[in-house]
């Protein structure tokens, strides 16, 4: 199956499979759908938003090195916006994710242009966030962004996650953890492991794109079936791990 036609049979099956607030009977579940889930519609920072748009609208070549492929090429910061910063609603999920947890400390792979660590530090109950990015021209766009905003909060950290992920976890003991820079599944995987090693007493990890391929899929399903997570929750874009919730083993497809 084309990947193209791979996502929108994924999407397709996911919109039939989905809920709202009234198919959610744990408490827990329907307060975080109220509370994180259903305002991210609607939820803004603007100071944010405005930083967004002008990314978008940034020209700017940039030389850049895929480590993947192992070549040099040119993007405008504008395309990178395009493709590589998460959509508003998704950023906003994030900062009330944070809240409704009352999470204290957060760690992100793959900055990007650092909208999302943005929108998280932007969270009244978080104190830090560090924040891994292994580009470094990359790293340091993100960084003029965080030198107008919550620059206090936040650590960036530039390496691979191969290099600095599983330092980070053990200095930091994160309370949530968002995975979203190697869209491979053995990264993915190296990450969990990384985490249930060193933070047993996490709240949750976010893994961003878990439909991104058949192989991140086929990753995301070994994670819902592992009898070590309670709770595994899927919203298409991305899947939020409760390792420690104290509840039958039980997994959601919920409307996002």
């Amino acid at each position: 199956m084309g990947l193209f036609f791979f996502r929108i049979w994924k999407y397709a099956r996911y919109k039939i499979r989905s809920v709202g607030a009234h198919g959610l009977h744990s408490p827990f579940l329907f307060d975080l759908y109220n509370e994180a889930f259903k305002p991210s519609a609607n939820f803004r920072l603007p100071q944010i938003e405005s930083i967004r748009k002008k990314l978008l609208q940034d020209t700017t070549l940039v030389d850049l090195y895929d480590l993947k492929s192992q070549r040099n090429y040119t993007r405008t910061i504008r395309s990178i916006a395009q493709t590589s910063v998460s959509k508003p609603k998704f950023s906003a999920f994030l900062n009330l994710l944070i809240n409704y947890l009352k999470v204290d400390s957060a760690v992100e792979t793959g900055t990007s242009l650092g909208i999302n660590a943005m929108y998280m530090a932007g969270s009244d109950q978080l104190k830090t966030l560090t924040t891994v990015e292994a580009s470094p021209v990359i790293a340091a766009i993100a960084k003029q962004q965080f030198s107008k905003l919550f620059q206090q909060k936040i650590q960036l950290k530039n390496g691979t996650i191969q290099e600095v992920f599983e330092g980070v976890i053990i200095r930091e003991k994160p309370e949530l953890c968002f995975i979203d820079a190697d869209h491979r599944s053995q990264a993915v995987e190296y990450c969990i492991d990384i985490i249930v090693r060193h933070n047993p007493g996490i709240k949750c990890i976010v893994i961003h794109d878990i439909y991104w391929s058949e192989d991140m899929y086929e990753s995301w399903n070994k994670i819902v079936s592992n009898d070590s997570f309670n709770l595994t929750i899927d919203i298409f874009q991305a899947g939020l791990i409760f390792p420690n919730i104290e509840m039958p083993k039980q997994h959601f497809t919920i409307r996002f």
